[in-house]
């Protein structure tokens, strides 16, 4: 086989994996690693600094599967550290590459610039080991290939994010590419016999259950796994609920699922239902305070099965599982007339509610103003299929938690890290990721982004990226002049809380050029009138280019069921 450059291995064993695109800022250390990308086949995605590159990259990688980051030492590194930490508990599987100094250079310990200045070259791998499953030092063209291998099949097989380190001077290093040749193993090695054991006393359970459950999230690396939870959910027939940040995990057209479990601040109380379940399968889910109501809606540890990509988990016992596989012998080997049904009254039909001010034939006045209770179930007929929507970590999570989603259309929101900013460059990554799915995959899916204008201020310069990439979006900025979620919470009239008013309709133009194939169109609305009439025209719903939407709304304004959300965040503070 012939030799190659070490980082056209690494850039071309990514490409092999599904990565189109490289997220990253240049340094001087990663410089001539650069010039490698293409190659590979590979694009480079510039953002305008090492953190948005992180959310970027982990956009990116809930669409793909897989994404990769390329920062430089030190100060580049540890700009993004925020951003592979929330992928890390999330469970996003991205690779972080790191260009290093020479090796030379940290062998003497040398006082190079980024560093600290006390001799400790290597402080950032050992800070980065906290965050990511797998890391690899590229100092020897000898175990390299092997090293970068078993690194990105940590990181597949975790759902987690890896660390590599490639010092400047092993870039042009020539390794064996023989192992190219060979796939990567991805999946965690199981026992098929003890796992069909564990398949077989499972059913058992569900058939001795009265009111079995199945609740949804994307955590612990389920979220590739969609199709074949949808499949095990479609077959059982049991009654199926998602939490917040797993809506659109399953399918909406399924009869059996009934909507997003947020208890008593949902459009529909689901707690009573799950209260009474005796046996809850659920897979990877995100039980953090912020989306449980301070814990009060997760469901009692004794009903308790929890399904991550790798585990199987119960009160008493936890074990090593393939869950791709694990799940389609569950479907396959489960009889649906042997499971009890239930009793799903009380759970309604949450596709069928409409915003509290326009229901049961009220008159609403149209040039009201727009108001968080009712604006997000006023999108639902907008929403197309295969549309990717990105809830910002903001009002917009609380809000837009009870979409109801087309065929293929999918979510992304936080579950567990909560990083203020993180969805404005996520969207650019998952707006790259839809580009790079073939035509008849993503059948002209949208990538539309409902953001606060507090989150939207900590990184609107990834606006400029979007431009620059032409990646079609329509972004919904809800401006009500502040954080309103940390308002709730305390310091209701402080100013601490208060920010800048932006001229938000002009950012678009001014982070742009002029360009006829992207075309830019920026738009404030403050009533239902504008709402509607906006919503109602074609070109702004089928626009290629960029709609950015200006959304005025009361500055103390937050979805009226979610105030007990604040009021239970504030009790966290003691």
């Amino acid at each position: 086989m012939p030799r190659l450059p070490l980082a056209q291995y690494l850039f071309t064993r990514l490409r092999s994996q599904g990565v189109h695109a490289v997220h990253g800022v240049p340094g001087d250390f990663t410089l001539k690693a650069l010039d490698y990308l293409p190659l590979a086949g590979l694009k480079w995605v510039g953002n305008c600094n090492e953190l948005n590159a992180g959310y970027a990259t982990d956009g990116y990688a809930r669409i793909r599967g897989i994404g990769a980051l390329f920062t430089t030492y030190g100060v580049g590194e540890l700009s993004a550290i925020n951003a592979v930490a929330g992928s890390f508990a999330e469970s996003v599987p991205v690779v972080h590459i790191v260009g290093t100094p020479q090796r030379r250079l940290q062998d003497a310990r040398a006082n190079v610039h980024h560093t600290l200045g006390d001799g400790r070259p290597r402080v950032f791998a050992e800070m980065h080991e906290k965050v990511t499953v797998a890391q690899a030092n590229l100092v020897d063209e000898r175990t390299a290939p092997k090293l970068i291998d078993r690194t990105i099949e940590a990181g597949l097989r975790e759902s987690k994010p890896v660390y590599i380190e490639m010092p400047c001077d092993m870039v042009t290093k020539e390794v064996d590419s023989e192992r190219l040749e060979e796939p990567l193993s991805t999946e965690a090695p199981v026992d098929d016999g003890k796992q069909g054991k564990l398949v077989n006393e499972l059913i058992q359970r569900i058939y001795a259950a009265k009111q079995p459950l199945i609740l949804v999230d994307s955590g612990d690396g389920v979220r590739q796994l969609k199709d074949a939870i949808n499949a095990f959910v479609k077959r059982s027939g049991i009654p199926t609920l998602a939490m917040p940040s797993g809506n659109g995990m399953v399918s909406h057209q399924l009869s059996n699922y009934f909507g997003v479990h947020s208890g008593p601040v949902g459009q529909i109380d689901t707690m009573p239902f799950v209260s009474e379940a005796d046996l809850v399968l659920a897979f990877g889910p995100m039980f953090s305070d912020t989306q449980t109501l301070g814990w009060k809606v997760v469901p009692d540890a004794d009903k308790l099965v929890t399904l991550g990509k790798n585990y199987f988990s119960d009160l008493t016992t936890r074990h090593t599982i393939n869950l791709r596989t694990f799940v389609a012998r569950l479907t396959e080997e489960l009889d649906p007339l042997r499971i009890q049904s239930s009793d799903v009254s009380s759970l309604g039909d949450f596709r069928t509610i409409q915003p509290p001010a326009f229901g049961d034939g009220k008159e609403i006045n149209i040039d009201a103003p727009i108001d968080q209770t009712n604006f997000y179930l006023r999108l639902n007929p907008y929403l197309q299929p295969n549309d990717v929507v990105l809830l910002g970590n903001a009002t917009p999570i609380l809000g837009g938690r009870d979409l109801v989603l087309p065929s293929g259309a999918q979510i992304i929101a936080s579950g567990q890290w909560f990083s203020i900013g993180h969805m404005l460059p996520a969207a650019c990554g998952a707006g790259l990721a839809q580009q790079a799915i073939p035509a008849v995959e993503s059948r002209g899916g949208r990538t539309i982004l409902l953001d606060g204008d507090g989150s939207f201020q900590v990184t609107a310069q990834e606006l400029a990226t979007i431009i620059r990439y032409r990646v079609p979006m329509t972004i919904f900025l809800i401006n009500n002049a502040g954080y309103a979620y940390e308002r709730q919470i305390h310091g209701m009239y402080e100013d601490y809380n208060d920010l800048a008013m932006w001229a938000y309709t002009r950012i678009p133009f001014d982070f742009g050029a002029k360009d006829d194939k992207y075309p830019i169109r920026a738009h404030q609305i403050h009533t239902w009138r504008d709402l509607s009439e906006l919503l109602a025209s074609e070109s702004f719903c089928k626009s290629p280019g960029l709609q950015f939407v200006d959304v005025r709304m009361d500055k103390f304004d937050v979805p009226e069921k979610f105030k007990v959300v604040f009021q239970r965040a504030g009790e966290q503070l003691g």
